[in-house]
Formats: C-alpha cells, sequence, structure tokens
C-alpha cells in the first residue's frame, strides 16, 4: 500500500528529520523494540510494624528474557560434543548417546560449528569444528560407527572439547561444550578440585560446559562442580530413554538465547544490610555485590533472593532498599550493545499491625521457603557423606516441619511447588532409613535440585 505524504512530512524526510503530522503517524509507526531482558524487585514485606523487632526482609530479583512473538535472529552455535564411549557405556547406553546426538546435528543450523570428541582410555578428535554446511550425512555416518570399550579419560575428553571449539572462538558465537560420562573418572587428572578448575579456565575464554550424568555411577560433585564453573546446565538421566530429550532440551535453550553476559549489580543503601542470597554459596562482599549469568533464553526467569537487615532507627516512608542494575548484551543485536535497567524495591513502615500482615507477599515468603530448604539438603548430604547419620536424620526432620509450616501458610499457586519440596525429604528420609546412607540414585536427585536453586536455574 502506498503511504500518501504531507507536505510536511515530505520536507522532513527530505532533510532526513523523523518528525510526523498526527495523520502520518498514523501510518507510520515506529515502536521501540522490547528490552531483551526484564528486571523486576519485590519485597516480602513492604510493609513494617514501627515497633517490630523482626527487620529482615527478602527482596526477590526477577531477571527474566523477553517473549520472542516470532523467530528471533539468534547467534550462531560453536558446539562440541564430548561423548564417554567407554566399556560401561556398552548397548543400550550408546545407541541412545548416538541417538541423541544425531538428532541434535540434524536441528543445527548450515553455519553452526559442530565438533565431536570421543573418548575412553584415549581420546580421539572424531569430527574436527566445522561448520555443518553439507557435512551433515558424513557426521551423520560417523557417529553411527562409534564403538564402546576402555576406560574413562574424562579431563582431557573435556580439555579436546575446548580446543575444537577455540578454532571459531573469536566469531560471534555461543561456545559450549556438551559432556556425557556414565563413570568415574579414572585416567588422568580425575579430582573435583583439577576438573572444576578445568571448568573455570574455559570459561574466562567464553567456554561454557554442560553435563549430563547418565546411571547411578559417575561423580555428581564432579559434573556440578564443572558445570558451574562457567553458569551451564547439569542434567542427571537415571533413565537412558530420556537422553534424545535432554539433548533437545539443551539445544533449545541454546537456540533461543536473547541475552548474554548478564551482570546483576546490587547496592544496599545506608541502613540495610545484606546478609546472604537464599540457597546460594556467593560471598557477600558489603553493601554492593554483584552476579553474573552466562545466558538467559526468551521467557526463561532466574531469580535471586537477597535477605537484608534494617537497621533498628531506620523509619524513612516508602523508602529505597537498594538500587538494582542489569546490563546484559543483546544476543539478537549485531551491535551486540550493552544495556542498563535498573530497579528500587521500597518498603515503608506503619503504626497499624494488620496493615503489615495485609501486605505481606506470601508468594515470596513460600518461594524463600523452598530457596532455603535447597541448602539445608545440601547440610544433609554433607552429613550423611560424613557418615553422620543421626544428624542427618535430625537435619532433615528439621526441614520437613519448617516446609510444613511454610506449605500451610502458603498462596495456593505455591502449594504445588512446596508439595514437592516436601515429598522430596519424605523420600529422602525413607531412603535413609534403609540404607543407613543414601543411596547412589537418591544423592544424585537430591544434588540436582540443589544445583538447580543454587544456580537460580528453576523457575516457579
Amino acid at each position: 500500500m502506498k503511504i500518501q505524504k504531507s507536505p510536511l512530512t515530505k520536507l522532513a524526510l527530505a532533510l532526513g528529520l523523523f518528525c510526523f503530522t498526527a495523520s502520518d503517524s498514523q501510518a507510520l509507526r515506529i515502536k521501540a523494540p522490547e528490552p531483551a531482558v526484564g528486571l523486576n524487585a519485590s519485597v516480602d514485606r513492604p510493609v513494617i510494624h514501627r515497633d517490630s523487632k523482626n527487620r529482615r526482609v527478602i527482596i526477590r530479583i526477577d531477571v527474566e528474557g523477553r517473549s520472542a512473538k516470532q523467530a528471533i535472529k539468534r547467534q550462531p552455535l560453536n558446539l562440541a560434543v564430548v561423548l564417554d564411549r567407554s566399556g560401561s557405556m556398552t548397548g543400550a547406553k550408546l545407541e541412545q548417546a548416538k541417538q541423541a546426538a544425531s538428532m541434535l546435528v540434524d536441528q543445527l543450523d548450515h553455519g553452526d560449528i559442530f565438533s565431536l570428541v570421543i573418548y575412553d582410555t584415549e581420546v580421539e578428535t572424531l569430527v574436527p569444528a566445522q561448520r555443518i554446511g553439507d557435512r551433515r550425512k558424513d557426521i551423520l555416518r560417523k557417529i553411527d560407527a562409534i564403538r564402546a570399550g576402555g576406560s574413562t579419560a574424562l579431563y582431557h575428553g573435556v580439555e579436546r572439547g575446548g580446543d575444537q571449539l577455540r578454532e571459531f572462538l573469536k566469531e560471534n558465537r555461543l561456545n559450549r561444550v556438551m559432556l556425557l560420562s556414565d563413570g568415574i573418572a579414572n585416567v588422568g587428572p580425575s579430582s573435583n578440585r583439577e576438573i572444576a578448575h578445568l571448568g573455570q579456565q574455559l570459561a574466562r575464554e567464553e567456554i561454557s560446559v554442560t553435563t549430563i550424568g547418565l546411571g547411578d555411577n559417575y561423580n555428581e560433585n564432579l559434573m556440578t562442580a564443572l558445570a558451574e564453573a562457567s553458569d551451564a546446565n547439569y542434567y542427571y538421566v537415571a533413565d537412558v530413554e530420556q537422553l534424545p530429550g535432554v539433548f533437545e532440551e539443551e539445544l533449545g535453550e541454546l537456540k533461543s538465547v536473547i541475552a548474554t553476559n548478564i551482570e546483576i549489580e546490587i547496592m544496599c543503601l545506608k541502613g540495610v544490610r545484606p546478609i546472604r542470597f537464599l540457597g546460594r554459596p556467593d560471598k557477600l562482599d558489603g553493601s554492593k555485590n554483584s552476579l553474573h549469568f552466562k545466558t538467559i533464553a526468551s521467557e526463561q526467569s532466574r531469580q535471586l533472593f537477597l535477605e537484608c537487615e534494617l537497621d533498628g532507627d531506620w523509619e524513612g516512608p516508602n523508602t529505597q532498599l537498594a538500587e538494582i542494575t542489569v546490563s546484559y548484551e543483546d544476543a539478537t543485536s549485531e551491535s551486540r550493545e550493552r544495556v542498563d535497567r535498573r530497579q528500587y524495591p521500597l518498603v515503608r513502615f506503619t503504626d497499624d499491625g494488620e496493615e503489615e500482615t495485609k501486605h505481606r507477599d506470601t508468594e515470596i515468603v513460600a518461594q524463600a521457603a523452598i530457596y532455603k530448604n535447597a541448602a539445608e539438603t545440601e547440610k544433609a548430604i554433607a552429613l550423611a557423606d560424613q557418615g553422620n547419620i543421626e544428624a542427618c536424620r535430625i537435619q532433615l526432620k528439621g526441614q520437613m516441619k519448617n516446609l510444613q509450616e511454610a506449605w500451610s501458610a502458603a498462596p495456593v499457586g505455591q502449594k504445588t511447588y512446596l508439595r514437592r519440596e516436601i515429598e522430596a525429604v519424605a523420600e529422602a528420609e525413607a531412603d535413609l532409613e534403609r540404607n543407613d546412607r543414601f543411596s547412589k540414585s537418591q544423592r544424585k536427585v537430591l544434588q540436582s535440585g540443589a544445583f538447580e536453586l543454587r544456580n537460580s536455574k528453576r523457575s516457579q
């Protein structure tokens, strides 16, 4: 349709100016693009009784990738699959792993980079880093020919995967190693410290490592440490049939990344003392703290819960608790500009006790209980590992009591999530009674749930 221009509009266009008449603005609508990342901050106690001795508050910080109403222009991928083909992978495990890897190759785009490293006692680069291009059928044939045998050189396999990614590291790509293993690293460096250090080295080069543990005989502490070092994902796969779905989930997230290098800065203002991030191991550094996420995908939400305490003489009306800033790089923008967004959560004081109760955000209270429980679960795991079974039992009973109290006061929308946590603790208690320790599978279930919350990867 041809747009009719007024004389004023013609003059403006001739001068390169963006001014329109009212009628022209109807025809030529210029809408600013929606920010890639949304930021929201809220408080569990936005109203506090002036005489209350309890002046602790919890600030919930929500960082969310915008909804992609249409296909987004995504960053191309630089992906290295590092596949365990040791003797323990013989049979259904290896066949499902090959099927999952083939599915992944089928779904990569023409310009994506793919490499495949396989390892047992030795490490072999089966597919050197290359653009998918017209090589798809050749890559699939190589995957199909993989056979099992040997021990588990996990460290050197990941190291080789990083080497392959470096071939295209300078290009504007998302760089990810996907490691799959079903066993204990027993060739080359094998301690948690050594392998976590490798993950940290790769993270400094903008390389992240997603780990996929298959079955019950791998070292989950090692796998979580490796993934955590670069803000990647960790999956516990109890059933080999789940493998293709896990690969699909990981690829789906990578293909919908909407922002990278996300930095959240929290400056608590005068009279506000930060105590801890719930469920996270981060050490606080005075009143100003920052956290870093590598990526956020479209419609992905990552939450932080910061517990703070207000000074006793702090009574300002509608006073700001903190200045919260999120900075990021728009992954869909060719300019890759850095964008800042800010929020200022507020509280006010009242002389009316009923008003405080009325305004209590019970959703944040319920969610905070789940994040607190994640940290308590890690304490239970540590006690069981030390052989202190009685202390572990007491720990779990305390967790159950706290969760049940939280459930009774929770809004309807949060009761399902709390019920899930209650059932998980009950299963852990039963498993402990049966085995006088946590079974391999139970420990992995507990560790996986704690990892998700500790790394702000579970949305509620």
